[in-house]
């Protein structure tokens, strides 16, 4: 059943980079939709057909799913209105940053080291020649503040006696460097050519579905008690 899915999701996430190629939105709409959808069934599939799941690794699922189903509106809210994708890309966040609770209880370190990545990713966006924030200037600094959370709370899941639990904090640091690529796409904050736009946007959503099918994957096996 997992390769059926795995399957499925390589053939939609090729229609839906070719639809962009063309240049039809509601195709590339749709196929992205059904890409994204492909990954949160693999995510209940992992979850459910893991049969040895402690209590803590079942509230981490739960939240992790509840992430990941509501990541496919987000997915398609971002192409029909950038700043309703990017508040429910917050909250997917949130529940991300929910979920790593059972890894270990938020901390001041947490929150610090949160605020302080914000600022410097921020300053960049500020500074940078590429971007030209205007509007959008304040909801990617609340989304921004909330997926440093996230990436900074995963962290803590490398102190975990079970290695599998590096998958997530590394999905995260990849789910970042997606995040950061994706302003590039984004044509009211950067303006790219053609060709340039193309290949920024593949390395986004290729960087973005790697990151999501390792969270799915993290829940195939309990890495939170041994």
């Amino acid at each position: 059943m997992n390769i059926l899915i795995c399957i499925g999701a390589v053939i939609s996430f090729i229609a839906f980079r070719v639809f962009y190629f063309l240049g039809l939105p509601l195709p590339e709409v749709i196929a992205k939709g059904i890409t994204s959808e492909f990954f949160v069934f693999y995510a209940f599939y992992c979850f459910f057909n893991n049969q040895n799941k402690s209590i803590a690794f079942t509230r981490y699922g739960i939240k992790m799913l509840c992430g990941l189903s509501l990541a496919v509106v987000a997915d398609i809210a971002i192409n029909l209105h950038i700043p309703a994708g990017i508040s429910i890309f917050l909250v997917v966040q949130l529940f991300y940053i929910i979920a790593f609770q059972e890894f270990k209880p938020f901390s001041f370190k947490n929150f610090a080291l949160t605020v302080v990545m914000s600022i410097v990713f921020l300053a960049g966006d500020q500074l940078s020649p590429f971007f030209n924030l205007k509007t959008l200037f304040l909801p990617i600094a609340i989304y921004t503040f909330f997926l440093a959370g996230a990436a900074i709370k995963s962290l803590d899941a490398i102190l975990l006696p079970n290695k599998r639990a590096r998958i997530v904090p590394a999905a995260c640091l990849i789910f970042l460097a997606s995040d950061f690529v994706l302003q590039f796409t984004l044509g009211d904050i950067c303006d790219l050519p053609f060709a340039a736009d193309q290949v920024v946007n593949n390395l986004c959503h290729v960087l973005y579905y790697a990151a999501q099918f390792m969270l799915a994957y993290s829940l195939s096996e309990d890495f939170i008690e041994e």
